[in-house]
């Protein structure tokens, strides 16, 4: 099995009136086959936003460390 056919799955979110929420499984699997139940696929980008990833795990560990790059090239310009 290469690390290219680890999916991972779905994320929802919802807004309210004064709240948000994330929803998500931290299954990462190929098909019927398990292979993590603690993939993390919601981040925090900054004290008040986060982000939530699906997709190839490789995939969401690139764009959640491309995102935490940029972040902090932002906040040391400021």
């Amino acid at each position: 099995m290469s690390i290219m056919e680890m999916n991972g799955s779905a994320i929802v979110a919802m807004v309210g009136k004064n709240c948000v929420a994330i929803a998500t499984d931290k299954r990462l699997g190929q098909q019927a086959l398990t292979v993590d139940m603690g993939f993390e696929k919601v981040f925090p980008v900054t004290d008040s936003m986060y982000i939530g990833l699906a997709g190839l795990a490789t995939d969401v560990k690139t764009l959640r460390d491309r995102f935490r790059m940029r972040v902090n090239l932002y906040k040391h310009r400021e």
